[in-house]
Parts: structure tokens; C-alpha cells; sequence
């Protein structure tokens, strides 16, 4: 097998080397013939003392990890769940695209107020929200956004979409007046959003 090979291409299924030659890595897998062929697509990068080839992925998507701080848009609403599209993990711009799924179930108290705290809408499509993953169980993103530093960073006005500031714990539009219920975060605002953008470059 040639060495100058080493950092060329590799794509999935190619051949890498045989069992005799090399062991199979990272990434790279054993046909029955005795062959390593790569799982991935990346580079190939051979270890001569130990013998054994990987393959390198090149911009491997970064994915989240339970305690990660993810930030991203709520893409779609269900009756008790929100999906997120997720932008920023731990403030760094992630390309993957992946969704991250959270409780709309954010309030709390037996009392009448809770009840009606809970059942007031505190998230809509478009809402940048913050949040935390608590669990990656079957293979889907969960995150939590009840603590007090997580919930909506910013949203524009549900009625006009015009820009809104917080009042308490409701957004209200500069533009035409409208206010809403929303789990907002401790640093709501535009500026909350630039220096998450500014943080991710």
C-alpha cells in the first residue's frame, strides 16, 4: 500500500488498507475479506508505529452534549411541546441542523394564577429562545428553558412585527402597543441577541 495516500479523500465504503497491513480506527470499519474500508467522509490518516488508519471527518457536525446551553428559533408548536431549530451551542454557530425539543410547561403553583399562568401562550414560532439539554434519550435533543436565565432572548411583535421590550414578564410592541405573556430570559432584548451573534463568529 502507498503512504502518500496519507490525507487524501476518503469517501464511505472506499478501501483503506487490509487487515495484514494496517488495523482499522477511527471511523473505518472490517469487511469479512479482511479489508478496512472507511465509514465516513474525511481524510485518511495513517499511525505507522501502532498500525492502525483512521479517518478524519472534515466539519463533523458538533453535536450537543446533556448540560450544553443551546440557543436557536421555535420552528414549530405542539400542544405541550415546542421544536427548536438550534443556532448556537455553548455560543458557537452550529451548522448541523438539528432540532432540540423543550416543555411549554413552565410555570408552576397549584393556585388559580398558576393555572392561568400556564395555560397563557409564553412561546410562539419565530421566538429566539435559550435553553439547556437535560437529556438526549432515543436520540432526540431535550432541553429545559424553567430555569431563570432561560426562556425567550427576544421575539418581534406577534401582531405588527414590530420590535418589542420587555415590561415584567410580557413583551410589549414599540410600534402598535400589543403585550404578551412569555418565559423570557434575565437579559431580554436586541442586544442579547448581537453579542450571542458577535460570541458565534
Amino acid at each position: 500500500m502507498d503512504i502518500k495516500q496519507e490525507n487524501k479523500p476518503a469517501l464511505p465504503g472506499e478501501q483503506l488498507a487490509s487487515i495484514e497491513e494496517f488495523e482499522g480506527g477511527k471511523n473505518t470499519y472490517l469487511t469479512a475479506d479482511g479489508v478496512v474500508r472507511s465509514a465516513a467522509v474525511g481524510t485518511r490518516v495513517y499511525d505507522l508505529k501502532r498500525r492502525v488508519i483512521k479517518v478524519e471527518q472534515k466539519n463533523s457536525p458538533m453535536l450537543p452534549k446533556v448540560g450544553d446551553v443551546l440557543v436557536g428559533y421555535v420552528e414549530m408548536i405542539f400542544a405541550s411541546m415546542i421544536s427548536v431549530k438550534v443556532l448556537y451551542i455553548n455560543g458557537v454557530r452550529s451548522k448541523a441542523g438539528f432540532s432540540a425539543i423543550a416543555s411549554m410547561r413552565v410555570g408552576g403553583g397549584g393556585g388559580g394564577g398558576g393555572r392561568d399562568r400556564r395555560e397563557r401562550p409564553v412561546f410562539r414560532t419565530g421566538d429566539i429562545i435559550r435553553g439547556r439539554v437535560v437529556s438526549l434519550l432515543n436520540s432526540t435533543v431535550h432541553m429545559t428553558i424553567a430555569e431563570k436565565e432561560f426562556g425567550v432572548v427576544y421575539t418581534l411583535c406577534f401582531m405588527c412585527g414590530g420590535d418589542t421590550v420587555r415590561v415584567n414578564d410580557t413583551v410589549k410592541c414599540v410600534e402598535c402597543g400589543a403585550w404578551e405573556l412569555r418565559k423570557l430570559t434575565h437579559d431580554y432584548g436586541k442586544e442579547a441577541v448581537r453579542n450571542i451573534q458577535r460570541a458565534g463568529q
